[in-house]
């Protein structure tokens, strides 16, 4: 049944109902069931408490003509909106006499310039809002919608599995001998509420035969969700960087952790543990204590073809010592080359408020640009 603006009028003689669509300009009129009686207040009352008792029917489909009904957004198909009502039914309301539609339902919305998942509508200062997996996107015209229908999530896997590896190297040779090798490599192992994430670096420079720089860092995480977003997680380290006078560094610990999103779009968490950290200087000091280590981890898939922005920072923060600090961060942008591999540049920057011996430099800051593998 077509309508745009539907007007209910109950007579006193019986109940009657009238439909009336101004797309036709044709009323229909239904005849309700027997026996009659005067309706009034009892039915107003009557609606009340059934639009009360049906949560599903929450939502609110706003005319071009300012009128308004509720109800449950269904599907969008071919240039209507399938909506139902608890008071008239099923409807199929034309999309060119649909302002703005608020559902907290979620629905997947194929639009003329692309495809929208998981997203849910609200009006804010009178303009229709999207909120989708992609993020929050105003609409300017339900004609442009092309379909919707109810997000269809389908069952994870029991083993899901993902990971990059990283490789950004330089060769020259005449003057001036330079060799660099910079290898990152990450993997994250998903088996239904736990993941398993490993991560390794090793970077090695020599000018002119001679050593400038030579690191590895190895580092696994564990995180064992018991909400769909809160987790307890712990996490061991070892680092070498005899460059910085460190011999070795140990690193664990133990705490909670916080997925603010996981979609195919975005992923943001965060982590806070308490460590017990072991470090061995080249000279033969030890340095042991325990300390909080705040990690940050983001992602933000741009597009479906590969390209991405992502940042991932730790800060360390020594309990026995309040200038004993440490942040270290790696920040970049991914671009597709072809299927699997990507280009990719990237920032690393440390910064060790209390360096292994006075005469090391804080700061450590590196640019790359490498190419990228996915799996």
């Amino acid at each position: 049944m077509r309508a745009t603006t539907c007007q209910i009028r109950w007579l006193m003689s019986g109940s009657i109902v009238n439909f009336k669509n101004s797309i036709h300009g044709k009323s229909m009129y239904k005849k309700a069931s027997q026996p009659r009686w005067h309706i009034g207040r009892f039915f107003s009352v009557s609606c009340l408490l059934l639009a009360a008792a049906s949560p599903a029917l929450g939502d609110r489909l706003h005319f071009s003509d300012g009128e308004s009904i509720t109800g449950a957004l269904v599907s969008i198909s071919e240039g209507n909106v399938q909506w139902t009502s608890a008071i008239l039914g099923e409807l199929a309301i034309g999309l060119n006499h649909v302002s703005f539609i608020e559902s907290g339902s979620h629905f997947d919305l194929q639009k003329t310039s692309g495809e929208l998942n998981n997203c849910w509508m609200f009006i804010q200062r009178n303009k229709q809002f999207l909120h989708c997996d992609q993020g929050v996107m105003t609409l300017s015209d339900w004609k442009l919608v092309v379909a919707a229908g109810e997000t269809i999530i389908e069952p994870q896997p029991f083993l899901q599995q993902k990971g990059s590896l990283i490789l950004a190297l330089e060769d020259a040779a005449g003057n001036t001998d330079i060799t660099k090798y910079d290898i990152n490599a990450r993997t994250e192992l998903r088996f239904l509420d736990t993941r398993h994430t490993l991560a390794a670096r090793y970077q090695d420079e020599s000018s002119n035969g001679q050593k400038t720089r030579q690191s590895w860092l190895g580092t696994y995480q564990y995180d064992q969700f018991f909400t769909e977003q809160w987790f307890a997680t712990g996490n061991a380290a070892y680092e070498e960087n005899e460059f910085r006078d460190l011999e070795n560094r140990s690193t664990v610990g133990m705490g909670m952790g916080y997925q603010f999103l996981e979609t195919a779009y975005f992923d943001l968490l965060g982590k806070g543990t308490l460590n017990y950290v072991n470090e061995n200087i080249t000279g033969g000091q030890n340095r042991e204590r325990p300390a909080f280590l705040w990690n940050l981890d983001f992602a933000w898939r741009v597009n479906e073809e590969g390209m991405e922005v992502f940042h991932r920072h730790a800060a360390l923060q020594s309990f026995q010592q309040g200038a004993d600090w440490e942040l270290t961060t790696t920040t970049g942008f991914k671009y597709p080359i072809n299927g699997v591999f990507s280009s990719i540049f990237q920032l690393e920057y440390n910064y060790d408020n209390l360096p292994a011996e006075e005469g090391i430099d804080k700061v450590d800051r590196k640019w790359s640009v490498g190419v990228n593998y996915d799996w």
